[in-house]
This record gives C-alpha cells, structure tokens and sequence, in this order.
C-alpha cells in the first residue's frame, strides 16, 4: 500500500509538470530554404497549412529561401534563427541599419520586446559633426547631417536637434557596430481564454507525451491496486487457517 501511494503521488507530480510544459520538440517542423531557422511553435509560414491556429504576430513569410517577418511600424526583417528554450529570436535588418530599427519599431502592438536591458537614448540630427566623446551613427548620417544616440540628459548642442527619445538596448559605438547587434527579441505567448478559436488552438497545442504519461500512471496504479487487493486477501486468508488451527489445537 506504501508503494501505491507513492506511485499515485509521484504519477501526479510528473502530470502536472508535464502539463505546464508544453514542449516545443512535439510540433511540426518547417523551414525555409535549407539554411533558414527551423519553424514551428508558435511561428508559422504564412501560406502553409498547419496543424494549430495562426497566433497574431507569429506569421513568417517565406521568400526566395528567405525567413522574414514583417513590423507594421517598419517592415520586413530577417530571421537569423529562433531559440525555443529562450524564446529568442535573432533578426537581421535588410537595410544593415539597427538603429534605424530601434528609431521606428514599435512592439507595443506586438508580442515581442527586446531581450536585452532597455535604456532611453535621444537621437539627434545635427548640422555639423560634433567632436569626441560623440560618435556619429554612420547608417543614418550623410554629408549634410550627421545622427547620434545620446543620454537624454545631456544638453542639446545648438548645431543639433532632437528627433526621438526611444528606449534601446546601447546607444551607438563603432565597437558594437554590427548590422544584427541588438536585435534580438523575446516573446509573450497570449492565447484567447474564451472564444471557440482560442479553445481550438489550446487543444490542438496539447503535448502527447502527457496523454502517454496520464496513461502509463493509470494503468501502473490499477495494477498496483490490483495486486495490494490480492496480497490484501491472501493476508487475511492466512490469518483465518491460523486462527482455525489455533481453535482446534
């Protein structure tokens, strides 16, 4: 009976473990192009057809083998890759400004925000370049202006004008000058609680190992039920024959 107990609690334990972990590995893999990122939960090609609901924001497009999603507030980026233990996606900017990203991308409307620490930082459009410790971010500047991310509370030089303040992730160095640099997202995953659509996905998103699981511990319980009730009455049926030999001695 010890044992059976045990089972039971240890079977319940391992369920409800298993059902607040919905394992990405259980869905459908797709990719575009032999070098894109694989896609699956809860990203899917726009176009294909899938075995769960399309998630808003979740839709990649798929163009001349390339992966790419698309931001309303500023357009198509490339997916590099996407990480589903961390819920990171790494994209690419086609234009190879990130800066000119962090200036107009709105995620506000969008399940995605930055994965790394955000900061305020005030660009600036100025009329002549400005000396040290200024740096110039070259992908927004041209011969006539030139554009740089500042603390905001830095007073603004009488050659300049301040465009924006936005929350990113560093303000402009030539030693973080990468095309990609900080452009890494991560995701919140909110699915309707209500609606029949919401219910549809929620079903079609249960992980089978849980439905294995659930149907291993049941049986192993029923079986160990099974054979404490046997052991149970062949207890109790050797205590009778003792008893009985016991009254007749």
């Amino acid at each position: 009976m010890g044992a059976f107990i045990f089972l039971f609690l240890f079977c319940v334990f391992s369920f409800q473990s298993s059902a607040t972990k919905v394992t990405y590995a259980n869905f459908h893999v797709t990719q575009c192009g032999d070098a894109g990122p694989e896609i699956q939960y809860p990203y899917q090609i726009k176009g294909q057809q899938q075995q769960y609901d399309a998630l808003p924001g979740f839709e990649l497009l798929c163009k001349d083998n390339l992966t790419t999603i698309h931001f309303p507030s500023y357009g198509d980026l490339v997916v590099k890759s996407i990480s589903y233990d961390t819920k990171n996606i790494h994209l690419l900017d086609p234009e190879h400004c990130a800066y000119h990203v962090f200036l107009k991308l709105d995620l506000s409307l969008t399940p995605f925000h930055y994965f790394y620490v955000l900061k305020n930082y005030t660009y600036m459009n100025c009329s002549t370049s400005l000396p040290p410790p200024f740096v110039e971010v070259p992908c927004l500047s041209a011969s006539s202006y030139h554009v740089y991310t500042v603390d905001p509370a830095l007073p603004v030089p009488g050659s300049c004008k301040k465009v924006k303040t936005v929350a990113i992730p560093f303000a402009y160095s030539p030693f973080l000058s990468d095309k990609s640099l900080g452009l890494r997202f991560t995701w919140d995953l909110r699915e309707p609680e209500d609606n029949d659509a919401g219910n549809r996905t929620r079903g079609s998103h249960k992980s089978p190992n849980i439905v294995i699981g659930s149907s291993i511990c049941v049986f192993v319980m029923a079986m160990l039920l099974l054979i404490s009730i046997k052991v149970g009455w062949a207890t109790r049926n050797n205590l009778h024959q003792k008893e009985g030999q016991l009254l007749q001695s």
